[in-house]
């Protein structure tokens, strides 16, 4: 697999590279590995008009740990990205504006590249969902307490058992009864 950022030089013409690779252009909502590029518009509260240009050498999106693989964002026009200041579990990575006429490419070594059409954006990272660990002792709590639950559970079933049984008797009771005339 080419990547743009593996072929193209410094005085390259990106457009005409990624044409080369048949790298699609997507205007809507897209995903690559774990970085979301959101339209604007699905996202208004979390989009600030950004004034950083992307230069030819690209913007690092999200860089790879521990010198692994990093979303690289190049650009072939006008092309912006202000990273997004905020809190560290904050999942917005910035703003971006594609101008009119102009691309811009997520490029990322396992995931290939991607291209983004013109329009206003929001990059942001996914979240991953690792199964909850409990210590042991909130484990025995929780065990104690469904126990607790079921036991209860069972008591109260007993419960309306025995009252539908003392109803059924009494209405027996009045099924036997028989009125004399006087």
């Amino acid at each position: 697999m080419k990547l743009l950022s593996s072929v193209r030089t410094d005085d390259a013409d990106l457009a005409r590279l990624a044409a080369e690779l048949d790298i699609p252009t997507i205007d809507g909502l897209q995903h690559q590995g774990d970085v979301s590029v959101v339209p604007a518009s699905m996202a208004p509260e979390d989009h600030r008009s950004p004034v950083t240009t992307v230069p030819a050498a690209g913007v690092a999106v999200v860089r790879g740990e521990a010198g692994g693989h990093t979303h690289l964002l190049l650009a072939s026009g006008d092309v912006r990205y202000d990273v997004r200041e905020g809190a560290a579990d904050d999942l917005t990575l910035g703003s971006l504006v594609v101008g009119d006429g102009a691309i811009a490419w997520l490029d990322h070594p396992e995931h290939g590249n991607t291209g983004i059409a013109p329009g206003r954006y929001v990059l942001r990272r996914k979240r991953e969902m690792a199964p909850r660990v409990l210590a042991p002792e909130t484990v025995r709590k929780l065990e104690r307490a469904r126990k607790q639950a079921r036991k209860q559970a069972a008591l109260d079933q007993a419960a309306r058992e025995q009252a539908e049984r003392e109803r059924a008797a009494r209405e027996q009771d009045w099924t036997n009864v028989r009125f004399v005339a006087d």
